[in-house]
């Protein structure tokens, strides 16, 4: 099934869903508002990526430090309301800003695409709030760690192979690798600043419905045509 629903009731929505497959909704309003209408721990995973605050060009957004303090104290505890886990990228120059976590995780790369106060920039903590999915060793196939390397170009500065219209998407195998750590096939992953979508292509391909809330028309149009072309792509192998 696939449908666009836009009435004066119900924000603009994408909805893709097939028989035995995961639902993959996105929805164009505002998450502060959309968060209160779930129910408490509807999703097993809240993977955040919201503006850092440190003065990133986006379409609409004004990235300043004061907007990222309203938005992280409204969405946090709504947050940690309706995902029994959430997992937030955070800045390295605001990390003291955000809600105290419950742990920090942290990826890395090799790429030399992004720079910051000391040069190079080759890591970004995560910041972690709730249970972790129970068990020692490994989640599905998964190592459980508090940090992980990414090998690659796949998103990462200027090595980005995809021509995405948004300022910072984040790279592929980073999100496919913490859906994979932090959720198991069919549940549920909530992203509610979902910019062009990256989560929402590796929920799909991973067989965990999804939920993504993005403000901004230009962005949640390009989240909706990545989808449609990741898809068609797949099913071509």
């Amino acid at each position: 099934m696939n449908e666009t629903l836009n009435n004066a009731e119900t924000p603009p929505c994408f909805i893709h869903g097939v028989s035995n497959g995961p639902l993959i909704k996105f929805i164009n309003g505002d998450s502060l508002e959309i968060l209160k209408s779930f129910s408490d721990n509807e999703f097993e995973l809240g993977l955040i990526d919201p503006p850092y605050g440190i003065g990133f060009k986006y379409n609409e957004y004004q990235d300043t430090e004061e907007n990222l303090i309203e938005i992280i104290n409204k969405a946090v505890p709504e947050l940690r309301r309706v995902c029994k886990r959430v997992l937030i990228f955070g800045s390295h120059q605001k990390i003291w800003l955000y809600p105290k976590p419950d742990w920090i995780f942290s990826y890395s790369w090799n790429t030399t695409g992004s720079y910051g106060k000391l040069g190079i920039c080759q890591w970004q903590p995560i910041l972690f709030y709730g249970e972790d999915i129970k068990g020692f060793g490994s989640i599905n196939n998964v190592l459980k760690s508090d940090s992980v390397h990414i090998s690659g170009g796949d998103g990462v500065g200027f090595r980005r192979l995809e021509k995405i219209n948004h300022p910072c998407p984040k790279p592929k195998n980073i999100i496919r690798y913490l859906i994979a750590r932090f959720s198991n096939e069919n549940d549920n992953v909530l992203d509610c600043f979902m910019g062009s979508g990256t989560a929402g292509l590796m929920a799909w391909d991973m067989k965990r419905n999804f939920v993504g809330i993005e403000i901004d028309k230009l962005y949640f149009d390009e989240a909706k045509k990545r989808f449609k072309n990741f898809i068609q792509q797949q099913r071509l192998f």
